[in-house]
């Protein structure tokens, strides 16, 4: 679908669930980390300033918000992806995307000057989309054996145990800053009709 010079690239849905989970992490990780200071894993802390809910009790409130919003939009995200089949063959990462991941690496650390040849989203972009849903699930999985120890003692046994789950849950949530950390990396690179894009849906045709 063009208009002009410009071209459509995203569904009203997709835009409203990837604000959302922007919000829903946000929620997430501030309050998490006030429930880390709590009970540090390791020996530091986390400045007041990058916290949320002011003392454990608030802040496992909050978490408890942003984990039930995460969970429900990214549900409505996979729904929507798997009915109207968006994004399966843009978004996906395939078996026959492997061979671009080396050309792409290249290209990203300079060893390699043109920029490989690609459609929608590059096979490492693919890779990422497609991984970071499993980061996702891991994160509210071992959330729940956490806030729940009991009710869902075997789930927590899965991740080897209470402190262990913990470990997982941690490594989980750094595993989606990374990724949105990147993510952001990536935008500034494509340009700011990239960004605009995910807000009215239009990319430049150029770009």
């Amino acid at each position: 679908m063009n208009r002009g010079k410009r071209e459509y690239q995203h569904p009203l849905l997709i835009r409203l669930t990837h604000w959302i989970n922007f919000i829903a992490l946000a929620i997430m990780i501030t309050s998490g980390l006030r429930i880390y200071n709590a009970s540090p894993l390791w020996n530091f802390s986390i400045p007041g300033i990058l916290t949320l809910g002011g003392w454990l009790a608030g802040a496992r409130m909050w978490h408890f918000f942003g984990m039930w919003l995460f969970a429900v939009n990214g549900a409505v995200w996979v729904l929507y992806n798997v009915l109207s089949r968006h994004g399966r063959h843009t978004t996906l990462f395939r078996v026959q995307d492997a061979s671009g991941l080396k050309p792409m690496i290249q290209y990203y650390c300079r060893i390699r000057r043109e920029h490989p040849p690609t459609g929608k989203y590059n096979p490492l972009q693919k890779l990422a989309y497609s991984s970071i849903p499993l980061a996702g699930l891991g994160s509210v999985l071992t959330g729940m054996s956490l806030y729940w120890p009991v009710q869902f003692g075997p789930l927590a046994s899965l991740f080897g145990g209470y402190d262990t789950a913990r470990i997982w849950h941690f490594l989980f949530t750094a595993g989606l800053v990374f990724f949105f950390a990147g993510h952001m990396l990536m935008v500034i690179i494509a340009g700011w009709s990239n960004f605009v894009s995910i807000i009215t849906g239009w990319k430049s045709a150029e770009h």
